[in-house]
């Protein structure tokens, strides 16, 4: 995030591509992306006002081929969204699929459009999933909205179960399996640590049968307890599929409520004279100082497209809803994504935020502090 804030081309067109890439199932043509159509169109305007020749030019067209390359051989069509930054002129080339959509965008800069991947990071945060029962952990890895699966402790319970037949008493063979457990819970809880330290995870959720999750509670470090979001009744033979539906809802609530703790404590640091500014003037100004911790953005209006079955074939940028309704409440597109670019570069955080009257109230935008600024 922080490279692709740095880009600045200014002779050199930048092109930022944000696109909903769910195949539909309906209409005449099941099966199409219909943000491919979105996508050509738009190229193909953009490219209209360059050339017929030139530097410039040529880096666009270079960067289009290279497009339609990974799209016809790289892509993975089980993505559900895609966003590409591209510059051949000055060697720039990032592509990120994603489990959940982006709102098709399609534009061209001399910087990066990093608004939709700083929303991305800040509501889809990388968090570990832990399926277990006295014998097994699967472990899993939420990343930009995808959920895979990663190796994890597995025992085979015969061991013991066999033994209790070679003439042990109840009390004896109960303690073995207590033992088994605790043993087993230690080892799961080593691994969970292990991947959240190694995927620098912020949310854990636990899930599987009672019987094994206390135990494993129990073993995890404090500092690892501390990011549990929720414990799940779960079946071991779900499917990745399945269990991604139900750590979503924990993991989207679980944001919720961070950033609108986050909104309230702007807000009221602002009123209070503490560490807290509003408006887009204000914060430019503090974050051009480097003085902002967390940067808080209203978010955008109309319904995500990672909770809606609906796709909207037009580019963003030329939704009048969102043109409209930020130009008359809060700042436009240029502008929030100019505070994204200088949060980024200033290893600032960054939190969206949606549904927060007072914040929508303040232009949209706010952030904490991390020191007064004149």
């Amino acid at each position: 995030m922080r490279r692709l804030a740095e880009v600045d081309a200014p002779d050199f067109p930048v092109l930022s591509i944000y696109l909903d890439m769910r195949a539909h199932a309906t209409g005449q043509s099941p099966g199409r992306r219909a943000s491919l159509t979105v996508l050509r169109d738009r190229l193909r305007q953009i490219e209209r006002t360059y050339g017929p020749r030139g530097d410039d030019f040529d880096s666009f067209t270079a960067d289009e081929e290279r497009l339609r390359r990974f799209l016809d051989n790289t892509f993975d069509p089980a993505a559900h969204g895609l966003a590409v930054f591209a510059c051949s002129a000055i060697d720039l080339w990032e592509t990120i699929e994603t489990g959940v959509p982006f709102r098709d965008s399609v534009s061209v800069g001399q910087m990066a459009d990093l608004f939709q991947l700083a929303r991305l990071i800040d509501e889809h945060e990388t968090a570990v999933i832990a399926l277990v029962d006295s014998n097994t952990a699967r472990l899993f890895v939420t990343r930009t909205g995808r959920l895979e699966e990663e190796s994890g402790p597995d025992e085979k319970n015969a061991s013991f179960q066999k033994r209790a037949m070679g003439g042990w008493s109840q009390a004896r063979y109960q303690r073995h399996i207590d033992k088994h457990m605790v043993d087993f819970a230690s080892r799961s809880a080593a691994a969970i640590e292990e991947l959240v330290d190694r995927e620098n995870a912020r949310r854990v959720i636990v899930a599987g049968d009672e019987v094994a999750i206390t135990p494993l509670l129990d073993a995890l470090s404090p500092a690892v307890r501390t990011h549990v979001e929720d414990v799940l009744r779960v079946d071991m033979r779900v499917s990745r599929d399945e269990l991604r539906d139900e750590v979503r809802m924990v993991l989207e609530r679980a944001e919720a409520e961070s950033g609108a703790t986050v909104a309230d404590q702007v807000i009221g640091a602002f009123r209070s004279g503490g560490l807290g500014i509003v408006g887009f003037e204000r914060t430019r100004r503090a974050l051009e100082a480097g003085a902002v911790d967390v940067l808080v953005l209203a978010g955008l209006p109309g319904t995500p497209p990672d909770v809606s079955d609906a796709h909207d074939a037009r580019n963003l940028e030329e939704r009048g809803e969102v043109s409209d309704e930020q130009a008359k409440d809060g700042i436009d597109l240029d502008q929030r994504n100019e505070l994204v670019r200088l949060a980024a570069a200033t290893s600032a955080d960054i939190e969206v935020v949606s549904g927060h009257a007072a914040l929508e109230q303040a232009e949209g935008v706010g952030a904490l502090l991390r020191y007064h600024i004149e």
